[in-house]
C-alpha cells in the first residue's frame, strides 16, 4: 500500500540534509556500457530542435514489438522514480509521466505535475502501463506511488490527495496498452539460442555451406561461427576467414540473414556441404524424410525450419519466375554496398521459396548463391536508373550498358516488375529525411553497429554515412 505521508515527509527532510538537488535519471550505467558509444549528447540537440532521428516505425524490421503508441507525444505511462530508491528497498517507487519527444527508441518524458524531464529507453523495464502495478498488486506491497522530490512543497502536507489528483489528471489520456507489458517479456525469448547448430553459407565461397554454431544472441542479432571440430579440412587454413571460430572471433548476422539455414537445408537442396561424415549422414536422413513427406528427426541442438519464419510466398508471383530472367542486385556478399549489379535467376531449390541467383558475367556460376523469394537484394530492371543509383554492368562488358540492348543480345527477359515487393507507403517514406540519425550495422564489418546519418534517399534505399568516416565507406540500405 502507499506508505503513510509522515514516512515520506520524514524522508524528504532527510534528503534536504544531504542533497541540494535530485535529478531523475535512468538506470546507472552498467560496466559493459563503458565500451559502447552513447547518443547522450544528441539528446540535448533533439530538445532544442537541432537534430532528428529516424523513427523505428519507419524501419519495420527493426521493431522487436509494436510500440507505436509509446512514441506519440502526450502518451502517459508510469515509471520508476529514482528520487526515492532508498526509501524502501522491498518496494519500487513509481510516478506518472507524459511523453514529450522521441529519439529513436528513447523517449523524452516529463513527470506529471512537474517540470522534471528525463530520457529513457521505451523498451526498458522502467516503462509501464498506467496503474499496471496496482492492477497486479492491489495492496501495493511491491510498488508505491510517490511524486518527484521537486514537488515536495505541493505534496508533503497531504500526499494521498496529491496522488489521487494526479491519477485523475491522467485518466482518459492515451496510454500504453496492457499488451505492451506482455510483449516486452517476449524480447527475452528470441527465436534462437546460444549453442544451436545451423548451416552457414560460406562468405569466402558462396558455393559451399558449412556447419556453424550460434555463440551469442543479442535481440535479432546472432554471433555465428564455424568450429574446428565441425570442419573436416585444415582449420588453420581459415586463419583469415571471418566466419571461422578462432579465439575471440565474431560473425554477427540478423536472425533473418540469407546466409543462415536450418540443419539439413544443404542436403535437401543438393548444395555443397562441408561437414564431417556423421553430420552428412544425419542430414541425409533429414533430406530423405523431407522427400518422403515424413517428420525428420532432429538432434536437440539442431536449428529447425520452424525457427526460420518467412512470409508465405505468393504462388502466382512465384510461377512468374523463370531461369535466365534478369534483374538488378544489391550484392549481399560484396565489400562495397554502393551500387546495383546486373543479375540473373540461375535455378530453383526444393525448399519452398528458395532460388539460386548470380551476377552476370564469366564467373556467374562460381559466384552464385541461394536466396529466398522474400529478400532485400533483388530489384526490378531500371530500378537503379529511376532512383539515382549506379548500376554496375557485368564483368568484361564493353561499352555503355543499356538494358534493352543487353536483353536483346542475351535473348533474355526481365523478372516481371509485379513479382518484386511493392514500394513502402508514402507515410513510411515521409518519416525518413536526409540528415536524420540512426544506428547502422556495418555490412562489411558486421560485428559493428555504428552511429550514422542519412546522406541521401534513393527509392526504398537510404545512403548511409558512418559518422566520422569518409564517404568511400557509405553503404546502401533497404529500409525494410
Amino acid at each position: 500500500m502507499i506508505p503513510p505521508s509522515y514516512v515520506l515527509v520524514f524522508f524528504i527532510a532527510f534528503l534536504r540534509l544531504f542533497m541540494s538537488k535530485i535529478i531523475p535519471c535512468d538506470r546507472p550505467p552498467a560496466a559493459c556500457d563503458k565500451e559502447t558509444w552513447k547518443w547522450d549528447k544528441y539528446f540535448h540537440k533533439v530538445e532544442k530542435g537541432k537534430a532528428k532521428f529516424v523513427s523505428p516505425l519507419a524501419l519495420i524490421n527493426s521493431l522487436v514489438m509494436d510500440y507505436s503508441v509509446c512514441v506519440q507525444k502526450g502518451v502517459v505511462f508510469e515509471t520508476r522514480n529514482h528520487d526515492f530508491d532508498v526509501l524502501k528497498k522491498e518496494q519500487e517507487p513509481r510516478w506518472f509521466a507524459i511523453v514529450e519527444n522521441t529519439c529513436g527508441y528513447y523517449i523524452l518524458s516529463r513527470f506529471v505535475n512537474s517540470t522534471d524531464y528525463f530520457w529513457t529507453h521505451v523498451l526498458s523495464r522502467k516503462v509501464h502501463t498506467m496503474l499496471y502495478a496496482k492492477s497486479r498488486d492491489p495492496k501495493l506491497e511491491r510498488v508505491f506511488y510517490c511524486p518527484p522530490y521537486s514537488l515536495k512543497n505541493e505534496f508533503e502536507a497531504d500526499l494521498d490527495s496529491f496522488i489521487k489528483k494526479a491519477q485523475d489528471e491522467v485518466i482518459g489520456k492515451m496510454g500504453i496498452k496492457e499488451e505492451f507489458e506482455k510483449d516486452r517479456h517476449k524480447l527475452h525469448r528470441p527465436a534462437f539460442r546460444a549453442g544451436q547448430r545451423v548451416e552457414l553459407l560460406s562468405y569466402a565461397n558462396s558455393l559451399e555451406i558449412r556447419v556453424a554454431h550460434i555463440q551469442e544472441v543479442c535481440g535479432r542479432r546472432l554471433n555465428v561461427t564455424v568450429r574446428k571440430r565441425d570442419y573436416p579440412r585444415d582449420f588453420d587454413e581459415l586463419e583469415d576467414d571471418r566466419q571461422a571460430g578462432h579465439e575471440g572471433a565474431q560473425y554477427w548476422i540478423d536472425q533473418d540473414s540469407f546466409m543462415m539455414f536450418p540443419v539439413g537445408w544443404a542436403a535437401i537442396n543438393n548444395y555443397q556441404l562441408i561437414a564431417n561424415e556423421d553430420y552428412i549422414e544425419h542430414t541425409k536422413k533429414i533430406a530423405e524424410a523431407f522427400d518422403d513427406g515424413t517428420t525428420p528427426r532432429y538432434e536437440i541442438n539442431d536449428a529447425t525450419p520452424d525457427q526460420f519464419e518467412k512470409p508465405p510466398v505468393d504462388p502466382v508471383k512465384w510461377d512468374k519466375l523463370n531461369i535466365g530472367q534478369k534483374f538488378e542486385l544489391l550484392d549481399p556478399l560484396s565489400q562495397q554496398f554502393k551500387c546495383l549489379h546486373v543479375a540473373s535467376v540461375m535455378s530453383f531449390c526444393k525448399s519452398d521459396g528458395y532460388m539460386i541467383i548470380s551476377m552476370d558475367g564469366p564467373q556467374a556460376a562460381e559466384e552464385s548463391f541461394p536466396i529466398h523469394f522474400h529478400n532485400l537484394c533483388m530489384y526490378p530492371m531500371n530500378y537503379a536508373r529511376k532512383h539515382g543509383i549506379k548500376l554496375a554492368p557485368p564483368d568484361e562488358f564493353v561499352g555503355k550498358f543499356k538494358w534493352d540492348e543487353y536483353l536483346k543480345k542475351q535473348k533474355a527477359v526481365p523478372v516481371p516488375e509485379d513479382v518484386f515487393k511493392p514500394m513502402p507507403s508514402k507515410e513510411r517514406m515521409d518519416m525518413i529525411e536526409v540528415g536524420m540519425h540512426l544506428e547502422a550495422a556495418d555490412m562489411c564489418e558486421n560485428q559493428l553497429i555504428c552511429p550514422a546519418t542519412i546522406k541521401s534517399i534513393h527509392g526504398r534505399h537510404i545512403n548511409v554515412n558512418f559518422d566520422g568516416w569518409d564517404s568511400e565507406f557509405d553503404q546502401l540500405y533497404d529500409i525494410e
